[in-house]
């Protein structure tokens, strides 16, 4: 039986784990992450950025995603949204969690919007993400160049006015590759790792080329749960290269073998680091 996502997240938060949460724009994807997760018998988060979620739904419905994709171990989430609307419609179809991230907006705007979120997640039991400080970078068209740290006054008004259930912080972690890390401030974490109860959990975005010393101390302070984007979208054109250098012609069966175990190899590495 499979079990709900805020029992996991406790379980991995005294084991010193987190859940990987892979952002996937295609069935290939989908496919290697529900392999993997069975493989491993591991938790795993299948997650959605709003625009490629739109894009599924529309060819091929929620229902159908959830319903073909799942099996105990994965959990489905819709990463940055500041549609409300949508975000409801994610929580109604079945997500077991959803991201407010009103980062962008000030402080009690963020946090009404939260509110009403965690009033319709509540409903069903959906789990509901916030964000305070910009993570910089430009993420499947959410976000900018900018970025800005979380405040630890900001950060004890959000969590008090809104009970939020996972909160993603900016701490100068980066969408897409990093140059380097003298912006990291892994401090903020620590400090904020003091503020939250026993039903709060910290996220970390921007999972991609953090070394792994650094993705553990961050478990230490509170992280549950880490985002790899660029690395799937990255290793995903690697793979497209090397069916193209290899094959003449396509063959939809050998593409999808060579894709889909390829992905599954990827997703298993951060498993074993991480998760398991």
């Amino acid at each position: 039986m499979k079990r709900i996502l805020k029992d996991v997240l406790m379980d991995f938060r005294l084991r010193k784990r987190a859940i990987m949460a892979f952002n996937l724009q295609n069935l290939y994807h989908l496919e290697a992450a529900k392999s993997i997760a069975e493989k491993l018998k591991t938790p795993l988060m299948i997650q959605f950025s709003e625009r490629y979620l739109r894009f599924l739904d529309e060819k091929y419905g929620i229902e159908f995603l959830l319903s073909t994709y799942s099996n105990q171990f994965i959990y489905f989430h819709l990463d940055h949204c500041i549609d409300i609307e949508f975000i409801k419609y994610c929580i109604n179809s079945g997500f077991d969690s959803v991201m407010y991230d009103g980062s962008a907006f000030d402080i009690d705007s963020n946090i009404k919007n939260t509110n009403i979120i965690m009033k319709h997640a509540s409903k069903v039991g959906c789990l509901v993400e916030g964000e305070l400080g910009k993570v910089s970078g430009v993420e499947d068209g959410f976000g900018d160049t900018g970025s800005s740290y979380a405040e630890i006054e900001e950060i004890e008004k959000y969590i008090k006015e809104t009970n939020i259930h996972l909160m993603a912080l900016g701490i100068g972690n980066a969408h897409g590759f990093y140059n380097n890390l003298n912006g990291l401030k892994t401090t903020i974490l620590k400090e904020a790792s003091k503020k939250l109860d026993d039903n709060q959990f910290y996220v970390l975005h921007g999972g991609t080329g953090l070394p792994e010393n650094i993705i553990n101390e961050t478990i230490d302070y509170g992280v549950v749960k880490i985002n790899v984007s660029t690395e799937v979208k990255k290793h995903t054109m690697d793979i497209l290269q090397l069916y193209a250098t290899k094959n003449k012609l396509y063959n939809e069966i050998s593409f999808n073998n060579l894709m889909t175990e390829q992905l599954s190899q990827l997703f298993e590495e951060y498993l074993v680091k991480y998760t398991k």
